[in-house]
């Protein structure tokens, strides 16, 4: 199902860096890739908690991408052409679309795939307009696949459903490549182009037999743990929506951790503050969530120590 979702609110045009100097209501664009919630209400929630009220002293843009990585250009070029003040991309789709769209208006991202992909290239002192909390999110693919491993030990072939207008994807395959390589187990990729293949290519694994799908979160993890289930295909990924959503688990950051950190930054650019002095940001910490209740209707039981090692189980 493709998502395209655009709302628009009103307020001022502001040039940047003068937005502290600006009476008029700043206006943030948000553009998000794969599935935009809970992000979405908790940025706006971490906002909100610094002191900005929707409608009054701040106005949002909303544009959601979702697994249509390829229109990722057409959503943001609404936001340019208003302009907003700022632009808060989430998921290296978003953020590439952003990047490309302009080098005036500054953005703040949320995504390993900044880094990885090399459209940041100086994390203590951010090039033009682009700065933001990053992950090291093939490092992350690697740890899921182990953490599958503990569960299926006997793996010989997974699945992997990757993104391929996202640029991350090339990153994120050499990860799952050196992870079989040292595990010794074969890999069975599906590249898909748009949310609509998502449920052929999970079709096409199930086919193939796969031990499990790990699924780029770009892709929407909702829509692939629905059809992951259909099979009875453990599914799993770096982004903590996998496990909410019926997947068998997830190694990802804390959402509500990376919220504040986004909001942090922009609040400090809307009050003035140069990108170039807003060193991006790395996160540290990571959690576990293990769906158990999926784990139980797939016939797999993770051990004690496993479930020990989990920030959250859902049963």
């Amino acid at each position: 199902m493709k998502r395209r979702t655009f709302l628009a609110g009103s307020g001022g045009v502001v040039a940047w860096p003068s937005l502290a100097r600006a009476q008029k209501v700043p206006r943030v664009g948000y553009v998000v890739a794969g599935d935009p919630e809970p992000g979405w209400t908790l940025f706006r929630k971490a906002m909100a908690d610094l002191g900005y009220v929707q409608g009054r002293s701040i106005t949002y843009e909303y544009a959601a991408i979702g697994g249509d990585a390829a229109n990722a250009d057409a959503l943001v070029a609404p936001l340019v052409r208003r302009p907003v003040d700022l632009i808060v991309a989430v998921f290296t789709p978003a953020i590439a679309a952003a990047r490309r769209a302009t080098t005036t208006i500054p953005i703040v991202f949320s995504g390993g795939g900044a880094l990885d992909t090399g459209m940041l290239r100086n994390i203590a002192r951010p090039e033009a307009n682009l700065t933001g909390v990053f992950n090291p999110a093939a490092a992350l693919a690697g740890k899921a696949i182990e953490l599958f491993r503990e569960i299926k030990p006997a793996t010989r072939l997974l699945g992997v459903v990757a993104n391929q207008p996202d640029p991350f994807h090339v990153v994120m395959m050499g990860a799952v490549e050196a992870a079989a390589k040292a595990g010794k187990f074969d890999v069975a990729p599906v590249f898909i182009r748009s949310a609509d293949e998502l449920g052929p290519a999970i079709d096409m694994l199930a086919a193939r037999r796969v031990d499990g799908v790990l699924v780029q979160p770009s892709v929407g993890l909702q829509a692939a743990a629905v059809n992951a289930m259909r099979h009875r295909l453990p599914a799993f990924s770096f982004r903590r929506g996998i496990a909410e959503s019926g997947g068998l688990f997830s190694y990802s950051p804390d959402n509500a951790e990376v919220t504040r950190i986004l909001a942090g930054y922009v609040d400090k650019v809307l009050k003035g503050t140069r990108i170039a002095d807003l060193p991006a940001q790395e996160l540290a910490h990571f959690e576990l969530v293990v769906n158990l209740k999926t784990a139980r209707t797939l016939g797999l039981t993770p051990s004690a120590m496993f479930l020990n090692r989990a920030d959250e189980v859902i049963e």
